[in-house]
């Protein structure tokens, strides 16, 4: 009893192992993230767009799985759109991107069969609207919304505005110069976002177009969005833009040197002539001082004349005699003279007198 009921064990057991050997070959999940279009010898028979166990033919059907999510194409250098020309001739270029999803997964396999070709179709759909589209307008609408003034300072505007002027060698420049004390002279007519939304538009009426021109039944995919993720000048006007930008620079600072300069001139002329008048106030500070201080002395020297009198002529002739004459000195004087009288008048010193 206990061997069958061990042997009929191994019989579900095995029965089982071959049910989950053959269950891929009838038997598929869809996930929530997914789509499945069952195909019987290569033609599609039914779709299956809600998650759940589905069941097929085994060797009969197959399945192809298909995302529900959306999908996105670009962003990437090695998409890049280039020489795209502008209507005021600016040579650009720019990496595109595309938001789309599938909608109609029988007619996706219909028509387009994988993903790679669904790419590529979106692809060409995009630049081509793109490239037609932006070909109509001036490069200030594809780069900016609004109208709105772009702040700086007024110093640098005034700067930027005289350097531009200038230096101008195309519309742009000039502009730019007009534009130096900070008002909008780029009126925006239309502007990015509705460039981008006319981009859209025009991408969606090609694809439906191309749909309606290979019969009712498209090709199964939507485009849900469409943008630029980056936009910048080809090469050689790049190279003429930075060298612009270097001639501004350029510019400006050599208006900054030379206002510097000015600055300076007048800085050490006007502390010239603070140090020349407060020279000229001191030396005449300093003149009437002497002035003063001499006319005090001849003052004092006059009152001390009239004070002393006799005695002062006296001594002050004493100090001329004691300069004039030396132990040395010879001289010849008449017997009337003063200077004889006083010298006869002198004694000599008792020491001498005795020696002699």
């Amino acid at each position: 009893m206990n061997n069958r009921i061990l042997l009929n064990v191994l019989r579900g057991l095995a029965v089982l192992a071959v049910l989950l050997i053959l269950m891929p070959f009838w038997v598929f999940i869809v996930s929530e993230r997914e789509m499945a279009v069952v195909l019987r010898f290569g033609k599609p028979v039914r779709e299956h767009t809600e998650p759940g166990v589905r069941f097929k033919v085994p060797f009969v059907e197959t399945v192809r799985v298909l995302p529900k999510t959306q999908q996105f194409w670009g962003d990437s250098r090695e998409y890049v759109l280039p020489d795209l020309p502008t209507r005021d001739d600016k040579k650009i270029e720019l990496i595109p991107w595309s938001v789309w999803r599938i909608t109609e997964p029988t007619v996706f396999v219909q028509r387009l069969r994988t993903i790679e070709n669904a790419e590529q179709r979106v692809a060409q759909i995009t630049r081509s609207a793109i490239r037609d589209v932006l070909t109509q307008y001036d490069l200030v609408e594809v780069v900016r919304s609004t109208n709105r003034p772009i702040p700086s300072s007024s110093d640098y505007s005034q700067a930027a505005a005289e350097a531009a002027a200038a230096v101008a060698d195309d519309e742009i420049a000039a502009r730019l110069a007009q534009a130096g004390e900070g008002q909008a002279a780029l009126e925006i007519e239309t502007g990015r976002r509705k460039i981008l939304a006319e981009i859209k538009a025009e991408a969606t009426r090609r694809l439906a177009r191309q749909s309606d021109l290979e019969g009712d039944l498209g090709r199964g995919i939507e485009l849900v969005d469409v943008g630029i993720s980056q936009i910048d000048f080809v090469d050689t006007v790049r190279a003429k833009t930075f060298d612009r930008w270097i001639a501004e620079r350029e510019a400006i600072s050599a208006r900054n040197v030379n206002e510097g300069e000015r600055l300076k001139a007048q800085i050490i002329n006007e502390t010239k002539a603070e140090v020349q008048r407060i020279e000229g106030e001191g030396e005449r500070i300093a003149s009437e001082t002497k002035g003063k201080a001499d006319a005090l002395a001849i003052q004092r020297y006059a009152e001390a004349i009239n004070e002393v009198g006799e005695f002062y002529t006296f001594s002050r002739t004493l100090e001329a005699y004691e300069n004039a004459i030396s132990k040395d000195s010879r001289m010849i004087l008449t017997t009337d003279s003063d200077f004889f009288d006083l010298l006869k008048k002198l004694q000599p010193p008792p020491e001498e007198t005795g020696s002699r």
